[in-house]
Order: structure tokens, then C-alpha cells, then sequence
């Protein structure tokens, strides 16, 4: 395949998540903060710190934009409840870069995020 196929193909892909409802693309966006998490927890039980800053600082940003950029309240008791929540996972994750066994805050993050990311799939 050419590499001007290739490109073609990226975007008829990206072109096809556009179209996306906003569950979809914010279902993605929380499965991705969860491999970010579950990256770094695995990077640093490994021993590659340098990987586990690069993929908690991922999750870091991924936090930070949701946290700042959803109008909360707007979704009212709810809204407020979601952003306690983006809160307290950002917390755990620079509670963990103070601890000498991150694993702990890593796993409980993953364990708080696995259920919301399956409820924004369900339809």
C-alpha cells in the first residue's frame, strides 16, 4: 500500500469518528486516561520511570482538559459529582509521583475508572 493510500485510509478513519456522539468521543477519551494510568502503572512496576512520567503525565493532561474544558453545571448535582471525581483521580495520580509504591494509587484509579468507562459504552 503507498504511503498516499495509507494517509487516504487515516482519514476516511478519522473522518468516520467525527461522526461520533458525544458519549462516543467522551467514552474515548476515559478509555484512553485508563491505558495512560494502566501504562504507567505497568512502566513503573517495571522499572521505566522514564516511561511511567511520560504516560502519567498523559493521564495528568487528559485530567486536566477534562476538568477544565466540560461545562459541569450545566449537568447540575450530577456535573458537580463528575468533576469531585476528575479531581480525586488527579489527586491520586500526584499523590502516587509522592510515594515510593505507586502501584496502590495506580490500581485505584484503574479500579474507580474500569466501571465509568464501561457505563459510557453501554447504550
Amino acid at each position: 500500500m503507498t504511503t498516499a493510500n495509507s494517509r487516504a485510509l487515516g482519514a476516511y478513519a478519522a473522518a468516520g469518528r467525527l461522526n461520533q456522539s458525544p458519549r462516543d468521543v467522551l467514552a474515548a477519551v476515559h478509555e484512553q486516561l485508563y491505558r495512560a494510568i494502566a501504562s504507567a502503572k505497568t512502566a513503573h512496576e517495571a522499572g521505566a520511570l522514564d516511561q511511567m512520567c511520560r504516560h502519567a503525565a498523559h493521564a495528568t493532561q487528559i485530567l486536566m482538559v477534562l476538568s477544565t474544558s466540560l461545562d459541569f453545571a450545566a449537568a447540575g448535582p450530577d456535573g458537580a459529582m463528575l468533576r469531585r471525581f476528575y479531581l480525586f483521580l488527579l489527586e491520586a495520580l500526584t499523590d502516587a509521583s509522592r510515594r515510593s509504591s505507586m502501584s496502590p494509587s495506580y490500581q485505584k484509579s484503574l479500579e474507580l475508572l474500569q466501571p465509568f468507562c464501561k457505563s459510557l459504552r453501554m447504550k
